[in-house]
């Protein structure tokens, strides 16, 4: 069991250190340190501030030495085989000193940050819906969770109109969600008597396109570190689309789901006649 979860854990460990946006981290930190080292290298060379006198036998100095010494001085290392001379070499092994100083606990910072920051692996539909599903009538988006589970999680759907250069939200609908695995649906029911209100700002912004938004807000928490998870979008009334039922990203098999399959995460069943009809008697 042990050894199970030693190896487990040494698994996740490899995941994190290659997963893309970490590589990207440490290849920027390597290349930084390179262009720093080349620079500090390249004056020390210029302004022939260093002194091999301490160099044993008569080895004849090249330039990479100059890139050596200023290696060593920026790791903190410091051989001392070579020195820098009085004057230039010791304002340059000062300034070399600050930056190093300064690079270090940043980037060593920002790499832990890395490794504990979330990546954006959570999603809203590009189009908002209106669907007919089971007889009624609903506002509908989808939100996709390709991470660890969310827990925690509140969605707030805004029907907003901007007039004379004032947003105004007609609409407000906050929805929570104890945890949300793969998807999450966030509906509001059209045909219902308790959501006259939205069912008329609803009709008032896509009687008015072109000064009319709908917004979606989605926070949540990692499950697994606590992080705070969160994004928003804005749909103009381009982007308002009839529709049926969601495509499955996944299925169950059984007790097991499958694996998830993302390019259904935007696609709806199309509409019969009979279920656009529906729809179109609704919004007059």
């Amino acid at each position: 069991m042990a050894l199970k979860l030693f190896s487990k854990t040494i698994h996740n460990f490899a995941e994190s250190v290659w997963s893309h946006r970490i590589l990207n981290t440490v290849l920027k930190g390597v290349a930084i340190y390179i262009a720093l080292t080349l620079a500090f290298g390249i004056l020390y060379f210029l302004f022939d501030a260093l002194d091999f006198k301490s160099i044993p036998g008569s080895k004849a100095v090249h330039f990479l030495d100059y890139i050596y010494f200023s290696a060593v001085t920026f790791s903190t290392i410091g051989y001392g085989d070579i020195i820098p001379k009085a004057g230039a070499g010791q304002i340059i092994v000062f300034w070399e000193s600050c930056f190093e100083l300064t690079f270090i606990p940043v980037f060593g910072g920002y790499l832990a940050y890395k490794f504990l920051q979330r990546p954006n692996d959570i999603h809203l539909t590009d189009n908002f819906f209106i669907r007919y599903r089971n007889e009624h009538i609903f506002l509908s988006a989808r939100v996709g969770n390709k991470g660890k589970n969310l827990i925690d999680c509140t969605a707030t759907v805004e029907l907003i109109q901007v007039t004379n250069n004032v947003k105004r939200t007609l609409f407000k609908r906050e929805i929570n969600n104890p945890m949300v695995e793969y998807t999450w649906y966030l509906e509001i029911r059209l045909d219902g008597d308790e959501n006259i209100l939205a069912l008329q700002q609803l009709k008032s912004l896509m009687m008015n396109p072109h000064t009319s938004l709908i917004r979606v807000t989605v926070v949540g928490f990692d499950s697994k570190t606590g992080n705070l998870v969160h994004l928003f979008k804005y749909y103009t009334m381009d982007k308002l689309m009839y529709g049926g039922i969601f495509l499955d990203v996944y299925t169950w098999e059984g007790l097991k789901r499958t694996s998830p399959d993302w390019s259904n995460f935007n696609k709806v069943e199309n509409l019969t006649d009979y279920e656009h009809q529906k729809i179109e008697i609704l919004l007059q």
